[in-house]
């Protein structure tokens, strides 16, 4: 992406991006650590667009949005919970996994609750080298581990599931699946530190379906997995 383009997208002058990618402490965008705090905060947006009520109707439903102008606006919404990423990049990397949508009226609409993984982007693909890691990480972790050291691992697997059970399998972990990493990411939201800060680590969870299949359309991976 060019210097112009992303001046286009943030609203900053062209030779300010330019001093920001060329500084010293700029970030490698192919850095894994980077992607996931990206899709932490767009999680966090979608979020907040679904509970906080400011942003939601009084049936609880997330309100249609105008993208700029005081809150409740797109811009207020990505300011309250996304961090330092500018809301124009958010609500095209939004749109762009299907979590929201512009209408003809030029207002926003949110359609997916959680922010999907899924696809063959770079970012996809770099997502999952580093969910891959992640897993292999726990369980090496695990190997040479003491008992009570040992992260948690645990699945639940069906030798011979119906087939045809498996869109409601889906349904089911999605379900709750997103109700259970609300949970968890309440409590890691009342324990994070700022980036930097010492006597940190990186940790997470990692919630995924997984069914072997004869053909690739079919196939899902998953697991539940403490990294």
């Amino acid at each position: 992406m060019s210097f112009s383009r992303v001046s286009a997208i943030t609203g900053l002058h062209r030779h300010v991006v330019s001093d920001i990618v060329n500084s010293e402490n700029a970030t490698d965008p192919g850095d894994g650590d980077e992607s996931a705090y990206r899709r932490n905060r767009l999680a966090r947006v979608l979020r907040g667009w679904f509970e906080d009520p400011g942003y939601t109707d009084e049936e609880g439903r997330p309100r249609i949005l105008p993208f700029d102008g005081p809150a409740p606006s797109f811009v207020a919404l990505a300011r309250d919970f996304g961090g330092d990423i500018y809301p124009r990049i958010i609500l095209e990397e939004l749109m762009e996994v299907g979590a929201a949508e512009v209408q003809e009226d030029s207002r926003i609409r949110a359609i997916s609750r959680r922010y999907p993984s899924g696809g063959a982007e770079p970012a996809d693909i770099e997502h999952l080298g580093a969910t891959a890691r992640d897993v292999f990480t726990t369980l090496e972790h695990n190997l040479g581990a003491a008992p009570d050291a040992r992260h948690y691992d645990d699945s639940v697997v069906a030798v011979a599931l119906d087939r045809a059970a498996l869109p409601l399998f889906r349904r089911l972990l999605r379900q709750r699946g997103a109700a259970f990493l609300e949970d968890i990411e309440g409590w890691v939201s009342e324990h994070e530190k700022p980036v930097g800060t010492p006597n940190t680590v990186r940790a997470g969870v990692i919630v995924q379906m997984f069914a072997d299949a004869d053909s690739a359309e079919d196939t899902e991976k998953g697991r539940l997995r403490e990294v």
